[in-house]
């Protein structure tokens, strides 16, 4: 018959087991939550990229209409400039001329600059656009990836739970009461391993009187965590 000692130490296995397996079950789900949360992201860094794209064309496509009216208006003002009738009248189109040729030339520096942003915004919602293909893949690979392991996660959550219902109803009486107590509300954390002089849950230093008890197979507390305490299999007693 196994001694208290080993009914506890596989008890302590299998919470830590079921510990493990249902923070994986949850874990996947979160991996689904961060991968959506990147999708999300990425088709607000597009909306953007399409936004400053759009908004630095009607800015470019404005001032190439500005450059047109201007080069319009300055051949106007040339047709007036020929068949001007008196020389101030001639020398105040010419400065007005002249004025406009300036503005043409800031605006035409003006416009070039604005086709490089252009492409610049436009390479940018390129990127932006492969980035949310990348995003929108890594989502749906997690998912089937999630999905296929929460099966098996789930099955084998079942088949530890039941090991851990038949290990349990190998406790003894007057161990029983106080383990389902502290197993309801701690789990792995209800049970520790005798450490050498100390509690394998806190470290804190048990006393030889509480060793004692022990190696008698007696149920002992860590009197600073409040775990249930057991000894390591290679200083069982048997008992």
């Amino acid at each position: 018959m196994a001694s208290v000692s080993a009914i506890l130490r596989e008890l302590h296995r299998l919470h830590r087991q079921l510990a493990d397996l249902k923070e994986r079950l949850v874990r996947g789900p979160k991996q689904i939550q961060i991968a959506e949360g990147n999708v999300k992201r990425a088709e607000g860094d597009v909306a953007l990229a399409k936004d400053n794209y759009r908004k630095a064309r009607l800015a470019s496509d404005d001032k190439q209409l500005q450059l047109k009216q201007r080069e319009a208006r300055i051949l106007d003002l040339q047709g007036k400039q020929n068949a001007c009738s008196s020389n101030r009248e001639y020398q105040s189109l010419k400065e007005t001329i002249a004025a406009d040729l300036q503005a043409n030339s800031v605006l035409s520096d003006e416009i070039l600059e604005g086709f490089e942003q252009v492409d610049l915004l436009q390479a940018a919602t390129k990127t932006a656009e492969a980035n949310l293909v990348k995003m929108k893949d890594e989502l749906e690979k997690t998912r089937s990836r999630v999905t296929d392991q929460q099966a098996g996660l789930e099955a084998e959550l079942a088949r530890v739970q039941g090991e851990l219902n038949e290990a349990e109803r190998g406790l003894p009486d007057e161990f029983r009461a106080e383990y389902e107590r502290q197993a309801r509300g701690r789990g792995e954390e209800a049970l520790a391993p005798l450490d050498g002089q100390t509690c394998g849950g806190c470290y804190t230093t048990i006393t030889t009187q509480t060793v004692s008890e022990l190696l008698m197979g007696r149920p002992v507390h860590c009197k600073n965590c409040g775990c249930l305490l057991y000894m390591p299999e290679d200083r069982d007693s048997g008992r």
